[in-house]
């Protein structure tokens, strides 16, 4: 069976790359803390929300069409099918974790909790119970077929296996040798190597990153949703993913690959904050305000990524100053139309 040397393991990660991207995101936590007094607060954080459930269900393969999407977020229509069941369940343990997080312990208990709240409207009898048989880890193909990533733990070394991980993550914890971002990073890699549950567990996992930054004191999920860069780069997540998880049964794998990918994702998350105050405390009209997320942007960027950043603008204020820079041929659209897109001349 698969043996833990949680602190040992984080311990030998650090390196001279790995240490420079946790102190840029302890250079941008700092930053960041103004954050608390925007203006407008809750919409930045209900669009890290929404778009931070979407991706983390659309990572688990589960997609809602844009009429779908409508009715939960905004009409506050109850779920109907299996996808919005999904989304839905996804949200409301993302709102359990920032009613508790700052009294309640990790434990066995409050993960199976999190996992029921995924289901618990759908199949309460299925939310909550670890794998009765075994689960493969697959990615899915271009031409519609499964390739199999990784083979996890077997049903019967889940309780024993989660159970010392689970209680040397709440020792290195408490350990200050122990660099609290490595260690969650190295934690998420042997759950999802464990995979306890018969589905589910990636989706898991991200609240469970999202759960214990809060713990640490890193709270940028909130403002800007680590999952939807993790969709944006699934093919670097799951390359990553693959190469840590490889002679994991054997005690022989390599956690640089996907701890330097995920504190990465988080830094990058801090990165996009940091830009959204900037714009945020930018002089200028509407017009000039977008102009600059577009001239930054060095791709195509649709209607919807703009608004992301100008959280505080009205879509009917976006859209008004994107007709005005277009017809002053001071930006360009792309793909004219319901996906159109806008990029610098």
């Amino acid at each position: 069976m698969r043996m833990f040397d949680l602190k040992g393991t984080v311990l030998a990660l650090s390196n001279p790359n790995l240490n420079s991207l946790l102190n840029s995101i302890e250079m941008y936590r700092g930053k960041t803390l103004s954050v608390e007094k925007l203006k407008k607060l809750d919409s930045l954080r209900s669009i890290a929300r929404k778009s931070g459930i979407l991706s983390s269900c659309r990572l688990g393969n589960v997609f809602l069409s844009e009429a779908q999407e409508k009715d939960l977020f905004e009409k506050g229509k109850p779920a109907v099918t299996f996808q919005e069941h999904i989304v839905k369940g996804y949200g409301e343990a993302l709102d359990l974790i920032n009613e508790v997080y700052k009294f309640q312990p990790f434990d066995l208990s409050f993960l199976s909790t999190l996992h029921f709240y995924m289901y618990k409207d759908y199949n309460p009898e299925f939310g909550g119970k670890y794998k009765d048989t075994q689960n493969y880890i697959q990615e899915m193909m271009p031409d519609g077929n499964y390739r199999t990533i990784f083979v996890p733990a077997a049903p019967e070394e889940v309780v024993p296996l989660l159970d010392n991980l689970v209680y040397q993550f709440n020792l290195c914890a408490a350990d200050e040798e122990v660099n609290k971002l490595t260690l969650i990073a190295t934690f998420l890699l042997d759950f999802m190597c464990i995979h306890p549950y018969n589905h589910g567990n990636g989706r898991l996992s991200r609240l469970i990153l999202n759960f214990l930054l809060k713990k640490f004191g890193y709270f940028v999920d909130d403002y800007f949703a680590i999952s939807y860069l993790m969709e944006k780069k699934i093919g670097a997540y799951i390359d990553a993913f693959e190469a840590s998880a490889d002679r994991w049964s054997d005690n022989e794998n390599d956690y640089s690959h996907y701890v330097t990918l995920l504190i990465k994702l988080i830094l990058e998350a801090y990165k996009k904050l940091d830009y959204i105050l900037e714009v945020s405390d930018m002089e200028g009209t509407s017009e000039e305000k977008i102009l600059k997320v577009i001239n930054d942007s060095s791709t195509p960027i649709s209607k919807q990524v703009i608004q992301n950043v100008l959280y505080s603008m009205s879509s009917a204020t976006i859209e008004k100053g994107l007709a005005k820079l277009n017809k002053e041929g001071r930006i360009q659209i792309i793909n004219k139309g319901r996906y159109s897109k806008y990029f610098r001349v």
